[in-house]
């Protein structure tokens, strides 16, 4: 009859049945350590348990945090914007600002502000020197001309300096007296002005031309120059006196927006025209005609409101949840309690003395199951009849829960210390498999070694029996025999 070899595992655990008895010492070794590996079981489930609790409480953190956002939208969102727009946005734009009052306005663009431009005479090089190289200054000087230019000569009768603003010097030499260096001293000195050069096809095409960053009548130009403007020099060529020489001829006269609100005139040194109509920008871009309408604008305010009940119905839906009948964290106090104090919250939010008081007076109520809804009609009704008393309100509800809601998933807020716990318990049902396991090996390793001794006792015990049963027989054939 075929003889098994019995193999021994890497713990030295027999894999096969008894040496020689038949003892099935694996089979009898894993039914005993099956038994014995209960509590390593019942550790797995407890921290199942626990890991479940910690997925809740991230899920309740999470909704907690997207109802501190929407209060805080909320709070960004209390103050009832009014909106403007233009019938013919070619002519002007509109847009509304704190204090704008609701209504409807016909605006006429008269004329648009415009800044000063000057061209001076031609010449045959942008690179070519102009004057001797000597250090020269010039000076841009602003201010506000007077009476109306001779035709000829373009002369005015008087120029008042504009006090806001200090003349500017600017150093031409020889690194720089060409038309381009010219260019390009004004463009860096940030003296108001721009200087371009243009080319009109002539015999002497080059043309600097120079252009007041400002519009209005304040801000028209002045340029002289300390070589007093003898032939050839810088001063030849870029000298202007409003009310004297003028070696810059004026293509464009400085000159305020001139404009009618509902047939009220009005000017400004600017075609960016505020509080014309008050709380209102006007940008001013053609000379026509336009409305302009004023409407308040409360989609901020209900649209916040609506993001606030649908977050704190998310918050109620991650609490309800895991503490439903048969859940992980279902009777568990502590999360009840942050329950209650969400609910008592929004309860207890109000602004006493405001013409709306509590949240339900912007249509906001408890539902049987816990959640808000919203009664959109009556929050339009209550922006329409007091706009202000629902920023007031909405105002005082988005800061508290904002605030509330941030101690509540703090650092030493309920959830972050029920996380500390759990996570607490989880090190320590760690530690036990650890025990548990060093102990189950040491204990299988035991029975191994005692079911192995006991099936070389039978086999050895099964051997003995075999060997006097042979003898027996032998003996009682030898009798037979005799």
């Amino acid at each position: 009859m075929a003889t098994t070899i019995p193999s021994i595992s890497s713990s030295g655990t027999l894999n096969a049945p008894g040496i020689g008895s038949g003892l099935d010492v694996k089979g009898l070794v894993s039914q005993l350590m099956a038994a014995e590996q209960q509590p390593l079981t019942q550790l797995s489930t407890q921290e199942a348990k626990y890991q479940a609790k910690l997925s809740s409480l991230g899920s309740i953190s999470g909704a907690l945090s997207s109802l501190q956002l929407a209060a805080h939208a909320l709070t960004s969102a209390s103050a009832v914007n009014n909106s403007a727009s233009a019938s013919d946005s070619s002519v002007l734009t509109a847009t509304a600002g704190i204090g704008a009052q609701p209504g409807t306005y016909n605006v006429t663009v008269n004329k648009l502000a415009q800044p000063q431009k000057l061209i001076a005479a031609g010449a045959a090089s942008t690179i070519a020197a102009i004057g001797s190289g000597s250090d020269t200054t010039l000076t841009f000087t602003f201010g506000t001309v007077s009476g109306t230019p001779d035709p000829l000569t373009g002369i005015y009768t008087g120029f008042d300096p504009n006090a806001a603003k200090t003349p500017v010097a600017l150093l031409i030499n020889s690194s720089n007296n060409t038309l381009t260096g010219i260019r390009d001293a004004i463009n860096a000195a940030g003296a108001g002005v721009t200087a371009s050069i243009i080319n009109d096809g002539g015999s002497s095409p080059y043309r600097l031309t120079i252009t007041s960053n400002d519009t209005g009548l304040t801000n028209s130009l002045k340029i002289s120059s300390s070589d007093g403007g003898a032939p050839g020099s810088i001063g030849a060529l870029l000298g202007y006196d409003p009310t004297g020489t003028q070696k810059l001829s004026q293509t464009q006269a400085a000159s305020n927006a001139n404009l009618s609100i509902d047939g009220v005139a009005i000017t400004s040194a600017s075609n960016t025209v505020t509080e014309a109509i008050q709380g209102v920008k006007l940008n001013l871009a053609s000379e026509a005609t336009s409305q302009v309408t004023v409407a308040r604008d409360t989609s901020g305010i209900s649209n916040s409101i609506s993001s606030l009940v649908n977050a704190y119905n998310g918050v109620n839906a991650a609490i309800a949840s895991p503490t439903a009948k048969g859940a992980v964290m279902q009777g568990d106090s502590s999360v009840l309690a942050l329950q209650r104090q969400v609910v008592s919250l929004l309860g207890s939010v109000n602004n006493l003395g405001g013409a709306y008081t509590r949240l339900s007076d912007l249509g906001v109520s408890f539902q049987t199951d816990g959640t808000l809804v919203l009664d959109g009609a009556k929050l339009g009704a209550a922006m329409s009849s007091n706009p202000a008393g629902v920023a007031a309100l909405t105002s005082a509800i988005g800061q508290a829960i904002d605030s509330a809601a941030a101690s509540l998933i703090g650092p030493t807020g309920p959830i972050s210390t029920k996380t500390v716990s759990i996570n607490q318990s989880i090190t320590a049902i760690d530690s036990r498999r650890t025990a548990i396991q060093t102990h189950l090996d040491t204990l299988q390793a035991q029975y191994t070694k005692q079911f192995s001794a006991l099936d070389t006792l039978i086999s050895n015990m099964n051997s003995t029996s075999t060997f006097l049963t042979q003898q027996l027989a032998s003996i009682s054939n030898m009798l037979k025999t005799n």
